[in-house]
C-alpha cells in the first residue's frame, strides 16, 4: 500500500522551523488556501531561485 504524502498550508510553512528562514518566499510563493507536500514547496522554491539567480 502506498504511503499518502503529508499536505500543510502555507501557514503551516511559514511556522515551521524548517523553513524559518526561507519565510519571505513562501510568504511570496505560496498560495493561502492551497496545500502542499514538503516536495512541492522544495520545488517551487527552487525553480524561483534559478529563474532569479
Amino acid at each position: 500500500m502506498a504511503e499518502k504524502i503529508k499536505k500543510f498550508y502555507k501557514e503551516q510553512f511559514l511556522k515551521s522551523d524548517l523553513y524559518k528562514d526561507k519565510k519571505d518566499l513562501i510568504n511570496t510563493l505560496l498560495k493561502e488556501n492551497e496545500m502542499y507536500s514538503k516536495t512541492d514547496v522544495e520545488k517551487i522554491i527552487r525553480k524561483y531561485l534559478e529563474v532569479i539567480l
